[in-house]
């Protein structure tokens, strides 16, 4: 009898710990440290792509092991703001990591980390999912993320991308005019060519000014010197087509198809396309046309 006693107060001395410690709620509090939460997360998940000792990082960064540089990209995450950031939409919809879907825990760390203000590592953060308590060591401020202001120029820089491709058709339009009044022989201007360049130069002025807001946003800046080449190429670009279009018009009132002309649209659809060709490789990534 007292053998069995003894054996079940050592059964239940065994088996209590478990249960409270099963019973323990996750930690959520001051000392959750959501930071190194992720990190952990993107080093088994995510680095064989995006990590920083590859030769060529997939897609649109090679820093996802930096989470102070990941939560100052716009393009990736909105502080605070999770169903705005690319970064949760893209695991969310299961279409990162490539080699499989993160599990429910998983993902909740990284909505729970944008949401508790995308804090570096070893930053704790206090309270529930829902919390926006902030801690010294948060990369962004979401109150400057979210302001008014930061939020209009975002807005407006995207009409960048709705008014591009209006410009980019009319040039290769006039270019294509062009190109036939050539093969008829004809040496005289064509009306389709002036009023092709005339319709880009007043649509590209603005687009060009909307490009400079969205970088001004932030969007671009996890390649920065692909930013630059696509700013600078399509100021240059915007520049070259209104003298294009300049030149076409004092054709068009001599009556005489100038070679000048000629060749500057040629050069102006050049440009554009290189323009062209670098925004899609900061939308895509450098590697998008790897073989």
């Amino acid at each position: 009898m007292r053998w069995t006693v003894t054996a079940l107060v050592l059964a239940l001395a065994t088996a209590l710990p478990a249960e409270i410690a099963s019973a323990q709620p996750p930690v959520t509090g001051p000392d959750r440290q959501l930071g190194n939460e992720v990190r952990d997360i993107f080093a088994v998940r995510c680095a064989g792509c995006h990590g920083p000792d590859l030769a060529k990082p997939k897609g649109r960064f090679g820093y996802v092991l930096d989470l102070g540089r990941v939560a100052q990209n716009p393009e990736m995450v909105i502080p605070s703001r999770p169903d705005e950031s690319e970064l949760w939409a893209l695991v969310q919809r299961d279409e990162m990591p490539p080699s499989g879907p993160l599990t429910t825990a998983e993902k909740e760390s990284i909505r729970e980390w944008i949401l508790a203000g995308a804090p570096n590592i070893s930053s704790p953060v206090s309270g529930t999912a829902g919390s926006s308590l902030r801690t010294e060591l948060s990369i962004v401020d979401s109150s400057t993320i979210s302001s008014p202001a930061i939020r209009a120029v975002r807005l407006v820089g995207k009409f960048h991308l709705l008014l591009l491709h209006f410009p980019i058709a009319l040039l290769l339009t006039a270019g294509v005019a062009e190109l036939l009044t050539a093969l008829r022989g004809s040496r005289f201007p064509s009306a389709t060519v002036q009023f092709c360049l005339t319709v880009t130069a007043v649509a590209i002025v603005p687009t060009v000014a909307l490009g400079w807001v969205h970088a001004s946003g932030g969007n671009g800046v996890a390649d920065p010197q692909l930013l630059a080449i696509h700013r600078w190429l399509g100021t240059a670009a915007g520049v070259w087509v209104i003298g294009t279009a300049l030149g076409a018009g004092r054709d068009a009132r001599t009556g005489v198809r100038s070679r000048g002309v000629q060749m500057a649209l040629i050069v102006g659809i050049l440009l554009v396309v290189a323009t062209a060709h670098a925004g899609g490789l900061m939308a895509h990534g450098r590697d998008f046309f790897d073989w």
